[in-house]
């Protein structure tokens, strides 16, 4: 009898180590993806969205910056885009979340705060990329 009782205990610590050991893979991979790539880069992402009249959400097209605050450079691209890298002009940065400039062309400026691109447009949003990849498969509607 207490064989039995010895073996089933055996399964149950077998079975919570496993799963202890998912929940701390899972974890690792969660903290590289969505924490340490904005810690440890110079790289920061906008994820734009917009809001419908009927209140839901759709993505835009994901912008990439890489922000130089030694030579007050910023480089974007769309990583969704086959098109080259571009450089904003006239940029003033402070560091990776705190910059403006404008585009080469002349048609605008841009500046991000806090992180957050500044838009004028109250239904031009811009989210967490989390929450810009659950709008994307549509996992989330708002």
């Amino acid at each position: 009898m207490g064989g039995m009782a010895d073996r089933e205990n055996t399964k149950r610590i077998t079975l919570t180590s496993k799963n202890v050991g998912i929940i701390f893979i899972a974890a690792v991979v969660f903290f590289r993806i969505f924490i340490w790539a904005d810690i440890s880069s110079k790289q920061i992402g906008s994820y734009p969205a917009q809001r419908l009249a009927d209140g839901t959400v759709i993505t835009l097209n994901r912008t990439i910056y890489k922000v130089n605050p030694l030579v007050q450079t910023v480089i974007y691209w769309m990583p969704d885009f086959d098109e080259p890298p571009r450089s904003l002009v006239n940029c003033t940065v402070r560091d990776k979340k705190n910059w403006v400039g404008s585009y080469y062309d002349g048609l605008g400026t841009v500046e991000m705060r806090k992180g957050r691109i500044v838009s004028d447009d109250p239904n031009f949003i811009y989210v967490g990329r989390l929450h810009w990849w659950l709008l994307h498969f549509e996992i989330v509607k708002k």
